[in-house]
């Protein structure tokens, strides 16, 4: 499992101990990313968890401010030289793609994945071709209640990566939805399904 945005970790903790999988915790905030290694320590599921406390942006090792001020979403304020700073708002960037030595280091050749980060989605896809590539990923969770109104470039980046990598976008009832009405009529949450999958497991 791959958790972008994990937040206070209820996907981390529920792949990791309740079904026993090995889960990669993505989060650029250190609250959330302490709160979740508590959590791992008292599960006792330190060998199923890998933190990561990183923001996915298009560059790597970029110090940026991040704010929620934006109602649809964090976004990035602007860059920074300070590196070494303990305000938690100062964060260090990855691109998606510098994560896969350590997936295949774990021996990760498939992975489900959720992602809610609210904007920076569309960075996960600029610079993680090759974590498609590589590693199986069947299934994709991706929350985007408002943000999508207001960033609809970067939308419909998303939209055109998951379909060139061939996946169909579903609602939760396993509905296929139209490529050209995200705008408008898809819900909060769309589970994007590898084709070749489509009519297996996932529905």
């Amino acid at each position: 499992m791959i958790d972008i945005g994990a937040n206070i970790g209820g996907y981390t903790m529920f792949t990791a101990g309740a079904l026993d999988r090995l889960t990669f915790a993505i989060d650029c905030y250190i609250g959330n990313i302490k709160r979740i290694a508590r959590v791992v320590q008292i599960e006792h599921v330190q060998n199923r968890v890998v933190l990561i406390q990183n923001a996915l942006y298009s560059s790597s090792g970029v110090s940026m401010t991040v704010t929620s001020n934006d109602p649809s979403g964090i976004r990035f304020v602007n860059e920074t030289k300070n590196k070494t700073s303990n305000n938690p708002f100062i964060v260090q960037t990855i691109q998606f793609d510098d994560i896969l030595p350590l997936l295949e280091v774990r021996g990760a050749r498939s992975a489900l994945m959720k992602i809610d980060i609210e904007t920076p989605e569309s960075y996960m896809c600029q610079t993680g071709s090759k974590i498609f590539e590589r590693i199986d990923i069947p299934f994709v969770m991706m929350e985007w209640h408002h943000w999508r109104v207001n960033h609809q470039k970067r939308c419909q980046f998303i939209v055109d990566f998951f379909t060139r990598h061939n996946y169909v976008p579903t609602d939760e009832g396993c509905r296929d939805l139209a490529t050209d009405t995200w705008v408008t009529k898809w819900p909060g949450n769309v589970f994007w399904i590898k084709r070749i999958y489509r009519n297996g497991s996932f529905c």
